[in-house]
């Protein structure tokens, strides 16, 4: 019997303790048997910035000169002279390169030889082609006086068609041998390359002595030299598909060198690829984009590798905070007053867009007094490290920034406190706001300092 009056006893105190566990305290919201005092978050804050903000996108590229010409032979030979060395600088016409004409001066004279042979053929041709032809005409008038026969007329003929094609033949044999000759001529031309454009040779690949060959559908021949117009120097850079609908001819960019990445170079984008490539064994697409630099830099080379930095958008008079001041908090971690005003702000989008943009809901916290207060907010523009805020704060806010394990912890009404160097920050801060104030009073009483007094007021809580 002592056991059950035991066991009915504990029941009843913790079905007590649960009732009372339930109960909520109307300051707070927080159970009646919460007794502990509560620990401030430590964080750190800053005010709100209003300037100019730009938004970038980044990608790397490769540096290379706008007008670049692969120099290469027409002709199988030996290169027997080059007087230009890697570095060089060359203009249009200097000579680069000298072939080995040997083989082709012996062609020439051996064209030369053939065409005067034919010559003397078609003279003999013609001329056995007009014996032929009195023949012919001599055996007609014969026939006529009925002193040959038919078929002696019919072999005159036969002879002197044979002579006139002989004739042809050998006056088409001097057209090839012609033609012949003039091809001869034109490679003994390509024995002797010249600049095509002016510019230094940037790259040397092949030596005095070497065998150079032409190009075919398997082997792309023998590159000599590269010559590089240095006054005219472009950025082939890869944008990421996520970025580049944002990209557009005119843009101006940044381009930073590797061998100088802390000064950046100016450029402007002049194309961008209407189809994408994969690099190979990567998955991701990237489209080509052209800068051309601007300016005539002497440290920008060919060949040399760079991160390009290209302003897609850009907020003159923008009002903006650190991009980590912006968090993501899910719809029943927010006051109800806020998910209203979300979904009233998305009324007009699709149901799926409306799920889409609901699972998430975008958010910063300031601080009021001593406890984090949440602001639903529409960002704009962002660059690497600000983020521009269109609505849903104040230029006189205190905005929570950090750091990153208070910001995931934090919640609307938490208690928080103030790092020690923001806290001394805030302190001047303050200061020097209440000097400037007791200076104007000072320097303009009456009407004018109290005016003064009430636009700065004005200015500083004035939304975005």
């Amino acid at each position: 019997m002592k056991a059950i009056f035991t066991l009915l006893f504990l029941m009843v105190v913790c079905v007590a303790i649960f009732a009372l566990g339930s109960l909520r305290r109307g300051a707070d919201g927080k159970s009646v048997m919460h007794v502990a005092k509560e620990v401030p978050l430590t964080v750190h804050v800053a005010r709100p910035l209003q300037g100019a903000i730009t938004r970038i996108v980044q990608a790397p590229g490769d540096v290379e000169a706008v007008l670049e010409v692969d120099i290469s032979s027409e002709i199988v030979s030996k290169i027997v002279d080059m007087p230009v060395e890697e570095g060089d600088g060359v203009t249009v016409g200097q000579l680069l390169c000298r072939l080995d004409d040997k083989n082709l001066l012996a062609d020439l004279e051996s064209a030369q030889a053939r065409i005067a042979q034919l010559e003397a053929a078609v003279v003999q041709a013609t001329a056995e082609e007009e014996k032929a032809e009195r023949d012919l005409n001599r055996q007609i008038d014969l026939f006529k006086a009925q002193a040959t026969s038919d078929l002696e007329i019919r072999d005159y003929q036969t002879a002197h068609k044979r002579a006139a094609a002989l004739r042809d033949m050998r006056t088409h044999e001097l057209a090839q041998a012609v033609a012949y000759k003039k091809r001869i001529a034109e490679d003994l031309k390509k024995t002797v390359i010249t600049a095509p454009l002016g510019g230094i040779v940037s790259r040397l690949a092949a030596k005095q002595g070497e065998v150079v060959v032409t190009g075919t559908m398997n082997n792309p021949g023998t590159v000599i030299m590269t010559i590089s117009d240095l006054s005219k120097m472009q950025v082939r850079a890869r944008i990421d598909e996520v970025d580049v609908p944002l990209v557009a001819e005119g843009q101006l960019g940044r381009v930073y060198l590797q061998s100088d990445p802390n000064t950046p170079v100016s450029s402007r984008v002049i194309r961008v690829a209407s189809k994408g490539a994969k690099s190979v064994g990567r998955d991701v697409v990237t489209f080509e984009a052209l800068l051309e630099v601007v300016g005539n830099e002497a440290r920008v080379k060919p060949g040399m590798t760079a991160n390009v930095e290209i302003e897609v958008a850009r907020r003159e008079d923008a009002i903006f905070v650190p991009v980590e001041a912006v968090v993501h908090r899910m719809r029943k971690d927010l006051p109800a007053d806020i998910v209203k005003a979300f979904d009233d702000a998305q009324a007009g989008l699709s149901l799926s867009e409306r799920a889409k943009q609901g699972q998430y809901i975008k958010v910063l916290y300031a601080m009021e007094g001593d406890a984090a207060k949440v602001r639903l907010i529409e960002a704009g523009i962002a660059d690497t490290r600000n983020v521009e805020i269109t609505s849903g704060i104040y230029l006189s806010d205190i905005i929570i920034v950090g750091p990153y394990r208070s910001l995931d912890q934090l919640a609307d009404g938490k208690k928080i406190a103030l790092a020690e160097e923001d806290k001394k920050r805030m302190e001047s801060e303050k200061s020097a706001v209440q000097k400037e104030e007791t200076l104007v009073d000072g320097n303009q009483p009456g009407k004018d300092g109290a005016a003064q007094g009430a636009q700065k007021t004005v200015a500083a809580s004035a939304k975005p």
